[in-house]
């Protein structure tokens, strides 16, 4: 008796399992499932909130404070003085930046440009550029991080949605070239810039998942006439955003938070075209 009951357990555990598995594939068919970061569950994005390190007096002085979330060193000197400026931050105060932290990293799911399965030599680097000097305009400070191409060949390199969310913008910018921006449920604007080109059926207004294909990265930008490429190496401009009370779109440092995406990369067949 017992013989049986053990069979007829492990034969429902199957059945149990191959439904679940076959559920799996039919979503995985219909499209991309809805995504949820995994960054805020993990102790190293509470490490990105304590990069955040300014003397005492920025806290009462409150002007451009915002934008230098995430801009600071991860020296081990700076992170004891942010320990010790958090025990003595207005509580109020704190507790708004921390809510920011938190939204810029709450819908970030993937790391932008997925890595190629079929091609050791196609890599990308970065450094953190914040806020260095970039001339095409006017003089300005750099709103992003770029994300080097190893191989030089615009349409290469596919780029993905970091998160779930809509099309807000899509088209020619002098500065951007193609570009695409991504509103995250959390309000997170993410700024794709410098495309060769558009994946089909992006259009304002469009849902798109985490993970789904945005297009490629190219050199296009720094120009009035559309389609102008050549003048910078081929690279992905990445930057964020979120609309804050009272100052507006306020532009935030991604280069920490693609370092917490590093772990969480796509792999994709690359093409050459």
């Amino acid at each position: 008796m017992n013989q049986k009951r053990i069979f007829w357990m492990i034969v429902l555990f199957w059945l149990v399992s191959l439904d679940v598995t076959l559920a799996y594939r039919l979503e995985q068919d219909h499209g991309f499932r809805q995504q949820e970061s995994q960054l805020l569950k993990e102790e190293e994005a509470l490490s990105v909130l304590r990069t955040f390190a300014l003397p005492k007096d920025a806290y009462e002085q409150g002007e451009n404070l915002l934008a230098y979330l995430f801009c600071q060193s991860e020296d081990e000197a700076e992170l004891k003085r942010w320990r010790r400026l958090e025990r003595s931050a207005d509580k109020k105060l704190y507790e708004d930046f921390k809510n920011i932290a938190e939204s810029l990293l709450a819908d970030a799911v993937y790391f932008p440009v997925p890595a190629a399965a079929n091609d050791k030599k196609a890599f990308v680097s970065y450094e953190n550029s914040w806020q260095s000097e970039r001339t095409y305009g006017g003089v300005r400070g750099h709103e992003g991080t770029d994300i080097m191409a190893s191989i030089q060949q615009r349409g290469y390199y596919p780029i993905v949605s970091v998160s779930d969310g809509v099309v807000e913008k899509i088209g020619w910018l002098p500065q951007g070239g193609y570009r695409i921006g991504i509103r995250s449920k959390h309000g997170v604007y993410y700024y794709y810039a410098h495309l060769a080109e558009y994946e089909e059926g992006l259009v304002q207004g469009a849902e798109v998942a985490a993970g789904q294909l945005l297009g490629y990265m190219g050199d296009t930008g720094y120009s009035e006439v559309e389609g102008t490429t050549g003048n910078f190496p081929v690279h992905l401009h990445f930057g964020m955003y979120l609309d804050l009370e009272g100052k507006g779109e306020v532009s935030f440092n991604p280069y920490y938070l693609l370092g917490l995406l590093e772990e969480h990369k796509l792999m994709y067949v690359y093409e050459k075209k």
